[in-house]
């Protein structure tokens, strides 16, 4: 076209710098994890970063490294070269120690613009002993982009500069300081920690490099008490892969179709993992995250699924970062999964995703069935009475529960129970031998599971409460009719649960027995020689039930003897035993005195947790309190015929 022809030219404007930092790198993990990268390639064996401790605006962060540092041409010609490829450059992939770089787009230095408006860099170069100082502004690079895109480069101002001195290069190593901050909330050092570890995880195996925090050293965080299962260790014989090694770190070691080898840890936790930097499979390229934590674009449709929000694991795949196409995302975030240097890795992840998950499953039921077991120990005597092919059928019908990997294992035992019972009664059988036949359970089958458990488990209770409300019914009729008043009396001190539902909880206390004859004699006189009737403890609740002998009234007198007597007693029991908290009484007796004073003695009273009534009022109230009990149990199933019959009797 001749000598004249015309040129163009690429020109870049200070918005890429807002692009390639602010946009990208908001997060202060993000930004500096990019910073630590910088130091890696330039072979340093050791990087501290230092958080601030409040917000101000005076607050800074600063990342210093030990590695070659530069020399003012290096950073003309490479830090300030924006899309410096130190790989390209170089001719190589390794640094100059043989570390595999990390670096490779030539723009992670404006990583700390995501966090800063302002980058100082103050760098000492082991080459030479130079040391120099500069600073970039944010806002001179974006604001003022239209102008030196355009025309001129930007000038940026050297600080500080000292020339070559061989005394200064033992010094060698650059430091970052980021000022100005724009986050918005001081960075808790303990948890950066944790998430730069994640971040690095694969770093704990180079010994010669380490991050610090704050002073105190990133490290892995496995968590190892929360973890349930760990894969590979944890395959039996016929699980394990055909072509898998274990490594002496205990990671699986596995070349993919395409002839990359790749390197893996994968964990289940107990419970559900509610940390979005742990759950799921995190990929790492060179020591460095490549991809955050994915299930390998896997949608469902698997055995096992509920398992995906326990899973947590590694994978080293350094091929990825060594295609002559970039297949890592700017910030490290994640894969190009459509690329064919990829697919070979996704493909291998989603099959070893699937077949982990139904070995966890199956791993997890077993242990529910264990701990099932455990737990029936207890109702051995029931389960013997079974026949065999009876107790088959529960017993697979358990198993198909117990894959049910969303239940706790409170749950779990619960619904064990409240099938075993069920049986025992001849109910839901036909659900029992459904679910005793089917291979897995899925949504619909547990709702109706948990469904029909809700009416068990009334069904249950109304049974029992019924038969309570029938007994009540028949000591009201021999009360009424004066009948074995001795063996009432007896009888309820030993069934105190017959008197009203909040007694279910409580039991014969003999421990105080003796405090209270000491104090019963205090108030009733020396002479005393009755016994206490009845007393009762449930937690820190103590019970003193008193029945006054046939034929005897409550009148005033009664009233302020069994006040007093019931207040000291308090306060002596508090003295004496701390596990005690509340002191409450029951005065039972054949008649009431009905005068009003009496009458207003007793209300008193009841506010003060100090009960006193006749027989018939107190029978009457219990079957009251029953009869209550039970209505909140019907409304529960109020549509199913045996709550129905239950209700009619």
């Amino acid at each position: 076209m001749g000598a004249k022809s015309p040129r163009l030219e690429i020109r870049f404007r200070g918005r890429v710098i807002e692009h390639l930092g602010i946009d990208m790198y908001q997060s202060p993990v993000a930004a500096i994890a990019e910073l630590i990268s910088n130091a890696w390639d330039a072979d340093a064996s050791s990087v501290e970063v230092v958080l601030p401790g409040d917000l101000n605006t005076g607050s800074e962060i600063s990342i210093r490294d030990d590695g070659f540092g530069m020399t003012l041409a290096q950073c003309q010609d490479r830090y300030l070269n924006v899309g410096y490829n130190k790989r390209k450059e170089n001719g190589k992939d390794v640094t100059g120690s043989g570390r595999p770089m990390m670096g490779r787009k030539g723009i992670g230095k404006f990583a700390g613009f995501g966090i800063a408006n302002f980058v100082r860099v103050e760098t000492v170069s082991g080459e030479t002993g130079e040391r120099t100082v500069f600073e970039l502004d944010a806002s001179q690079l974006i604001e003022g982009a239209d102008s030196y895109a355009q025309n001129d480069p930007l000038e940026v101002d050297v600080i500080d500069y000292d020339g070559p001195a061989e005394d200064r290069c033992v010094d060698h190593g650059t430091t970052i300081t980021l000022r100005s901050l724009t986050l918005k909330k001081t960075p808790n050092a303990d948890q950066f920690r944790t998430s730069m570890a994640r971040r690095f995880l694969l770093l704990e195996r180079a010994d010669e490099f380490a991050v610090s925090v704050n002073g105190e050293r990133i490290a892995e965080v496995d968590d190892i008490e929360k973890i349930e299962f760990s894969f590979p260790r944890d395959y039996e014989d016929s699980q394990r892969p055909a072509n898998l090694t274990v490594d002496d770190d205990g990671w699986g070691v596995e070349r993919l179709v395409n002839g990359h080898q790749v390197k893996w840890r994968f964990v289940f936790y107990k419970e559900p993992i509610s940390d979005d930097e742990l759950t799921g499979v995190s990929i790492f390229s060179h020591y460095k995250l490549a991809q955050r934590p994915f299930l390998f674009n896997l949608t469902g449709g698997f055995g096992g699924q509920q398992g995906t929000s326990y899973l947590s694991g590694r994978v080293e795949a350094d091929f990825l970062d060594d295609q002559p196409r970039d297949l890592i995302s700017t910030e490290r975030q994640r894969v190009n999964w459509e690329a064919e240097a990829s697919e070979p890795l996704l493909a291998w992840g989603q099959a070893r995703v699937k077949s982990l998950l139904r070995i966890w499953q199956g791993f997890r039921a077993q242990a529910k069935v264990t701990a099932m077991r455990d737990r029936m120990a207890p109702f051995s005597i029931r389960l013997g009475r079974l026949e065999r092919p009876e107790r088959k059928v529960v017993e697979k019908a358990l198993e198909s529960i117990a894959k049910i990997t969303t239940l706790s294992d409170e749950q779990f035992a619960d619904l064990a129970q409240a099938m075993l019972s069920a049986w025992e009664g001849g109910r839901l059988k036909g659900l029992i031998d459904d679910l005793a036949s089917a291979d897995e359970l899925d949504a619909d089958a547990l709702v109706k599971i948990l469904a029909q458990s809700r009416v068990m488990s009334a069904l249950h209770a109304a049974e029992h409460v019924k038969a309570q409300l029938n007994l009540i019914t028949g000591l009201e009729e021999r009360v009424q009719r004066r009948e074995l008043e001795n063996h009432i009396r007896d009888y309820i001190a030993e069934n105190p649960w017959l008197i009203s539902p909040r007694w279910e909880t409580f039991r014969v206390e003999r421990g105080v027995r003796g405090l209270m004859e000491e104090v019963a004699k205090e108030i009733y006189g020396k002479d005393w020689d009755a016994r206490v009737d009845l007393v009762l403890s449930s937690g820190n609740q103590l019970l003193v039930v008193e029945f006054m002998r046939p034929g005897l009234k409550i009148d005033w007198d009664h009233l302020g003897r069994y006040e007093r007597y019931v207040t000291r007693l308090r306060n002596a029991t508090a003295a004496r035993f701390s596990e005690f908290k509340s002191v409450s009484g029951l005065l039972v007796a054949d008649k009431l005195d009905k005068a009003q004073d009496v009458m207003d003695k007793i209300e008193k009273l009841r506010q003060d947790d100090m009960e006193a009534t006749d027989w018939l009022g107190l029978l009457e109230r219990s079957k009251k309190q029953w009869a209550d009990y039970f209505e909140i149990l019907h409304d529960r199933a109020p549509d199913d015929d045996r709550m129905k019959q239950l209700a009619g009797n």
